[in-house]
């Protein structure tokens, strides 16, 4: 035991004591928020697109206002100023309708060439921000043709789908008005629809049923959350134990550790010590969120924090911290002995990588059933996927807020305590062999070829 401590120590303080695991710590929740906020952010800070439409009756224009409108959530300006003077190019620019993105304006000329220099900034528009180019015309022909939409930019398609929207509302307007029914009928329709409650059956009885809430949905949101956190741990710190032990491969050290330690104790303290270290960062990181709530908790709006109070309670609760704690140890021996083992095989990074790749792909499935899980956790691909002992650890966390009967939770925690077993049995092998006897990637190879029918059974050496 005091082998199996030592080893853990030592590798442990060798990766909290060097500056790049401080970095990825700080970085980590930087880089996440970063990415999660990036959208928002670029929503926020694309400029002002202004855009033009040539309409000789209006309808159409009036058609996009509304549509921008809607999209807009509500204007705040009369509808006697959302008007846009059509067909005048000497007319001031009228309070123009504000989107995020996109701004109507008065078309600076009436032909189609006309208005070629402004829409590839040869000449600019008025605008209250001062001169700005024209990103896009809307032209309606006089017949029943298409409508023409202009632009130098056909990445950017979201003004062509509210013009496609747009026109799609006024066909049915037309439809109405051709039948000889008003097309407020339409409205009409959409007001006088019902809405859809989603209610939860709780006593077996329908006076027992009420209204979905937060309570309700918070063990399938933190399910999902925890999941990912697995997950992303998993991927995160199996790396330092392949790094590591390709390092020490390299550097001849395995001989030196041999000397004082025996090797399943040097296999059981490399173990220990990332699983310390993943330990570290879950306690840094929620530690952080604490105090961060804490810090920001009398600025933060009571619905809110009752929200986070909610969800904290879910995570606490023993049917989802139990499973979660379980699975991720489990998950973590698995996945570590598995990456030790490779690591023991390689002297280069660059051999790690191609017995990696299939690891890698395995770790992706998991991450792929967190967008199921989303829309129907329980799926029978989720099902039938936590049944595999190298996805159970993901995927039973998704199943928890479903209530599996408890056997299968049982069964499946009791599957992957066999699997985690066997393979650290067949990575302490594996890592004897190539840790100690020096075995590498053309041994594996050998050894593949040896399970194919009709190969001679013979040791390389013994060829002549």
């Amino acid at each position: 035991m005091s082998g199996l401590l030592l080893v853990a120590r030592r590798d442990y303080l060798g990766y909290v004591t060097a500056w790049g695991f401080w970095l990825g710590l700080l970085l980590t929740p930087l880089i996440l928020g970063v990415f999660m906020l990036t959208p928002v952010l670029a929503a926020s800070s694309q400029p002002a697109r202004y855009f033009t439409v040539i309409d000789t009756d209006n309808s159409f224009s009036r058609a996009m206002q509304a549509e921008l409108a809607d999209r807009a959530g509500s204007s705040s300006l009369p509808p006697a100023e959302l008007s846009v003077a059509i067909g005048d190019p000497a007319s001031q620019v009228s309070p123009p309708l504000l989107l995020p993105e996109f701004i109507m304006v008065p078309p600076p000329a009436i032909e189609p060439e006309a208005l070629a220099p402004y829409l590839s900034g040869e000449m600019l528009i008025a605008t209250p921000e001062g001169p700005r180019p024209l990103f896009a015309a809307l032209i309606v022909s006089d017949d029943e043709g298409s409508i023409q939409y202009l632009s130098e930019n056909m990445q950017a398609q979201a003004l062509l789908d509210i013009a496609r929207a747009a026109e799609r509302k006024l066909a049915e307007e037309r439809v109405f008005a051709a039948a000889g029914v008003s097309s407020r009928l339409i409205e009409d329709a959409r007001s006088a629809r019902r809405d859809v409650v989603a209610q939860r059956m709780r006593s077996g009885t329908l006076s027992g049923a009420s209204d979905v809430t937060l309570q309700d949905r918070a063990p399938f949101i933190v399910s999902i959350a925890l999941a990912f956190v697995l997950w992303f741990l998993v991927f995160s710190v199996v790396n330092y134990l392949l790094m590591g032990t390709i390092e020490e491969r390299s550097n001849k050290i395995f001989d030196s550790l041999l000397t004082s330690v025996r090797l399943p104790q040097l296999l059981a303290g490399k173990l220990l010590a990332v699983l310390l270290l993943s330990l570290t960062l879950i306690a840094f990181w929620s530690g952080g969120s604490t105090l961060l709530t804490w810090a920001v908790s009398n600025r933060l709006p009571p619905d809110v924090l009752n929200q986070l109070s909610i969800l904290g309670a879910a995570v606490l609760k023993p049917m989802m911290l139990g499973p979660a704690l379980l699975s991720f140890l489990l998950g973590y021996l698995i996945y570590g002995a598995l990456f030790l083992a490779l690591g023991s095989l390689c002297d280069t990074i660059q051999e790690a990588q191609t017995l990696m790749t299939p690891l890698i792909i395995l770790l992706m499935v998991p991450l792929f059933m967190l967008t199921i899980a989303m829309d129907d956790v329980g799926s029978p691909a989720i099902y039938g996927l936590s049944w595999v002992p190298l996805f159970t650890p993901f995927l039973l966390i998704l199943r928890m807020p479903a209530e599996p009967p408890l056997w299968e939770v049982v069964a499946q925690l009791g599957l992957m305590v066999l699997t985690t077993y066997a393979i650290l049995r067949l990575a302490t092998r594996v890592y004897r062999a190539g840790a100690v006897h020096g075995a590498g990637l053309g041994d594996v190879g050998v050894w593949f070829k040896r399970l194919l029918p009709g190969r001679a059974r013979t040791k390389p050496n013994d060829r002549a």
